[in-house]
């Protein structure tokens, strides 16, 4: 967040049979700028009086763990991701020239095998390190003092656990479960359906008001267009498996209407699915939910467009895996300029703020408004991104430019989502890192889809966290400089495009990076 401080990351070290262990070290540069130089502190702050930063508030799950504890072991190969289960350093305070260290411990469980892994420093970018045996932690530089205190730790830490009665779940000696799946998300650029995939299953969202016309179950003229998205699903599965419809209503009219309306649409999903995909190997269910299981409890006009819906959930006999990343043609190299259309030829919708090349930048400017001068702008740079089995990797650099009076304005809002503003991209509440500060809204154009980065279901709040940053909330001031990290499911194209799109009631915060190579890990 506009600081200088060079991250140094060990190898992942094998403590014992249900531990390992990554050092990260961050210095801070001896000619780094003042605090007050670099965002807006209010002059209540001492560690700004004495010069100090906090990494742990850029860096770690503050508050509730401590350290450098939003690292992330990343498994490309794997589609899985883990966060360590403890990490020292408190606070990370450190002055001009100072080096601070956390001590990150991580369940060894599924990750017997490798033998490297992507570890994720948040602001700061991705290293791929080798996994070592504690014999040889020493020669790797790492201090065997280290190994001794995360040994009482781990002594301290299984002694005062409360047993599970989960045998799979290793919590019950005190140590935090292990990788979760990395998962997909997507939208399609109409917004009229979403589709979550994870390595079990794809759930497709459609949303009845385009699938229907109103209060009936006759498809629309639009349906069609709409249908075909879960019939491409259907047919990258040929061995089949199961496929369950379920049809959901809005709460105006009475129970017994809403029932039959939310079966009859289930219904007619499935009929036309059968002409538009191939279903001998699938077995089909319909059901209805009425208005019994809304989307978003609440009466406002978006909440009840939102819960008339007909989800359908694609269970493969094989998993799902496999989809993640999709299959798609690559085209032609990065082009001089940028572009109206995305890689693989689809059409791209018009853009709603300033556009230039991933490697060129743009410059995206938030205006004054009214008497006040309210403005500012940004930055924003993407050379390009790094393919690694099916994710890639970016690592946006952003300018603070020229401000307005308003020192408020958070750097989130040029990268956060627009249509769930309060909640992370999938709509999910819960979590005040889930909704601020988070990178959700930086999203890729494929396809006919928006592609939103990677997200993982994150144990402790239960709603999915990107794999992108979740702490850019401060005001930073002009000429400041900043990194921002993302990783996104591959979309199997040559070139990229970036696009943010602006809030409902806010059209300025929104951007496009065209025409971003995509180069080999």
């Amino acid at each position: 967040m506009g600081h200088h401080v060079t991250a140094r990351v060990s190898p992942l070290v094998r403590v014992d049979d249900q531990t390992m262990l990554l050092v990260v070290e961050l210095t801070r540069a001896a000619d780094d700028a003042a605090v007050t130089d670099v965002r807006d502190t209010g002059s209540s702050s001492s560690s700004a009086q004495e010069n100090e930063i906090g990494l742990t508030y850029y860096l770690g799950d503050f508050p509730s763990r401590a350290g450098a504890s939003f690292t992330h072991l990343i498994d490309p190969d794997g589609m899985r991701v883990l966060r360590p289960f403890s990490a020292s350093g408190k606070l990370l305070e450190v002055g001009p020239g100072e080096t601070a260290a956390s001590d990150l411990a991580f369940s060894s469980t599924g990750l017997d095998q490798l033998d490297h892994v992507t570890v994720y420093v948040p602001q700061t970018g991705f290293t791929v390190v080798g996994v070592i045996d504690r014999a040889d932690a020493n020669s790797a530089g790492i201090d065997p003092q280290t190994l001794e205190d995360l040994d009482q730790a781990l002594a301290e830490r299984r002694a005062s656990a409360t047993p599970s009665p989960s045998a799979d779940d290793t919590s019950e000696q005190g140590i935090a479960a292990g990788p979760v799946p990395i998962e997909r998300y997507t939208r399609t650029l109409n917004g009229s359906a979403s589709t979550h995939t994870t390595n079990k299953d794809v759930t497709v969202t459609l949303a009845s008001d385009v699938t229907f016309d109103p209060d009936s179950y006759n498809l629309s003229d639009k349906a069609d267009a709409q249908l075909q998205t879960v019939a491409d699903q259907i047919a990258q599965y040929p061995d089949g498996g199961s496929l369950d419809i379920v049809g959901h209503t809005d709460d105006v009219a009475d129970n017994a209407h809403n029932q039959k309306l939310s079966e009859d649409r289930a219904a007619a999903v499935k009929d036309r699915l059968a002409q538009l995909a191939d279903l001998a190997s699938w077995q089909v269910s319909t059901t209805g939910k009425g208005e019994s299981e809304p989307a978003v409890d609440d009466t406002t006009d978006e909440a009840r467009a939102a819960n008339r819906r007909v989800v359908t959930t694609i269970t493969p006999t094989g998993g799902a895996a496999s989809s993640t990343a999709p299959s798609a043609t690559p085209s032609s190299a990065p082009s001089a300029a940028p572009s109206s259309s995305a890689p693989d030829g689809t059409a791209l919708p018009e853009p709603q703020g300033q556009v230039g090349a991933g490697p060129d930048g743009v410059t995206a400017v938030y205006p004054s408004i009214g008497s006040f001068d309210s403005s500012e702008q940004v930055t924003i740079t993407l050379p390009q991104v790094v393919r690694a089995s099916g994710l890639l990797f970016g690592r946006l650099s952003v300018t603070v430019g020229p401000r307005g009076a308003d020192d408020n304005s958070v750097l989130s809002a040029w990268f956060d989502d627009d249509e769930f503003l309060l909640s992370n991209a999938r709509g999910e509440d819960g979590s005040l890192v889930a909704t601020m500060g988070a990178v959700n809204g930086l999203t890729l154009l494929a396809g006919g889809e928006r592609v939103f980065p990677a997200d993982y279901l994150d144990g402790d709040r239960q709603v999915h966290l990107p794999l992108s940053e979740c702490k850019l909330f401060k005001s930073l001031k002009e000429g400041a400089v900043t990194t921002v990290c993302a990783v996104w499911p591959d979309t199997g194209e040559e070139t990229v495009t970036l696009d943010h799109q602006a809030y409902k009631d806010d059209p300025w915060h929104a951007f496009r990076l065209t025409d971003i190579p995509v180069v080999s890990a």
